[in-house]
């Protein structure tokens, strides 16, 4: 899941604060014997990909939605008090409030509880926010010195790989990297150490904030309707939008490559480096 979708959820979940929780129901068994019964709801914030849900008595719930995961709010039934629930949905969290709603997470692969002074345990090791200074963020500012050191670290690693890992920024997902590499004519597998970093990282931060506080969903294109709301993302062997060249693409490789995604990219707006055009990346 891109950022700017879960800066999206963190602002609905962020709406609700001030709101008592009146049952919890956690089913996932490391938190099958948590209560947050009588706690104040006190802020969400959001870090890269990594939600953090705030309570009063100094508890923090974080959870990381990965692929597939959500927090949905949803009005509860009018006799029992209960949110009605699809038996379809895989609930891992439920949390039924005084305001007459519940925080329902669904699919939430990673769900623990812990002191809100101890947050860094889960953010600390991830680079700087590229939504730092918007209301849901955990920081107030985006620290560009720190996340072009981050970025550079490693010269020789491919560019889509180094966007892709929050170590260096945060917040970034497969599809914001992929268009971005198009948008500034990069051959996905450039080194880092050859790319022009300031210019990408104020073009990926100036669309994903695009994205998000304009309500237009992952469009880089500028357009809304579906099919045409990429350059390159899933237009496999389709005309590059800009000179009419068939989009190639490259499934994600290895299952145990945290950084392996599907990658599609123009061979003449990104050309490749004279000496890797007969090979397949």
């Amino acid at each position: 899941m891109e950022g700017d979708a879960v800066h999206r959820c963190a602002a609905r979940l962020d709406a609700l604060s001030g709101a008592t929780v009146a049952r919890s129901d956690f089913r996932t068994p490391s938190l099958a014997t948590a209560d947050l019964a009588g706690r104040t709801l006190v802020a969400t914030r959001a870090h890269g990909k990594h939600l953090l849900t705030r309570f009063d008595g100094d508890l923090t719930l974080h959870s990381h939605l990965r692929m597939s995961g959500a927090w949905t709010v949803v009005r509860q039934h009018g006799s029992t008090g209960r949110p009605l629930l699809p038996r379809r949905l895989a609930v891992r969290a439920a949390l039924t409030l005084d305001s007459g709603v519940s925080l329902v997470g669904v699919d939430v692969p990673v769900l623990e509880l812990l002191r809100t002074r101890d947050e860094h345990r889960v953010v600390g090791h991830l680079g700087p926010d590229v939504l730092a200074g918007v209301p849901t963020a955990t920081q107030e500012e985006f620290d560009q010195g720190d996340a072009l050191a981050r970025l550079r670290r490693d010269p020789a690693r491919p560019v889509v790989e180094t966007l892709l890992d929050q170590r260096g920024v945060s917040g970034l997902g497969n599809l914001w990297a992929v268009e971005v590499c198009f948008l500034r004519g990069l051959w996905p597998w450039t080194p880092i150490g050859d790319v022009d970093l300031e210019p990408l990282l104020a073009l990926a931060r100036r669309m994903i904030r695009h994205s998000l506080d304009h309500g237009t969903g992952m469009t880089t294109t500028g357009v809304r309707r579906r099919g045409e709301n990429h350059w390159v993302t899933g237009r496999s062997n389709r005309p590059c939008r800009r000179c009419g060249t068939l989009v190639r693409f490259r499934p994600a490789v290895g299952s145990g490559a945290p950084y392996a995604r599907e990658v599609w990219w123009c061979p003449s707006c990104q050309p490749a480096p004279a000496c890797e055009r007969n090979s397949r990346p």
